[in-house]
């Protein structure tokens, strides 16, 4: 056996896309949204929590993520569309009916993005919550005994 170290060949430099300038603003805008609306919510929360009874702060606050959940899925039609091809769609439509189809699921999700900002929100909040109520007490009563 050789004790030679073989070198590395560069791998083939591949082509830069240029980047699209509108949809990088759109998604930072996103991502700003996305960022506002999760601090509004814990902010309410966290507001509410102080003024009224956690039971019904919590009741509303779940019942609103079950909606936006709901909601969600439903609109999409169970994501049964979603990574379909034209292939595994029945014989029986033409291709303008199976690319009507694949569009029209890819329309729904594009156009149920606030609701997923909305869910996101809710979901942070819920999980702050169970972070500081149960994880922290628990770590802390590991370490102090």
């Amino acid at each position: 056996m050789s004790n030679k170290k073989r070198k590395k060949k560069a791998a083939p430099a591949a082509e830069k896309k240029p980047i699209d300038k509108k949809l990088m603003y759109g998604n930072i805008i996103r991502l700003l949204v996305l960022i506002a609306v999760t601090m509004l919510v814990f902010g309410l929360y966290r507001f509410l929590l102080g003024m009224y009874y956690f039971k019904y702060v919590l009741s509303v606050y779940m019942s609103v993520a079950t909606v936006a959940i709901f909601a969600y899925v439903i609109y999409n039609r169970g994501f049964s569309r979603k990574g379909l091809t034209p292939e595994m769609l029945p014989d029986s439509m033409s291709e303008e009916e199976k690319l009507e189809f694949i569009e029209d699921g890819n329309r729904r999700l594009r156009k149920s993005r606030p609701l997923l900002i909305i869910i996101f929100a809710f979901a942070f909040t819920f999980i702050f919550d169970a972070i500081e109520l149960i994880a922290i007490p628990f770590i802390k009563e590991l370490f102090v005994a």
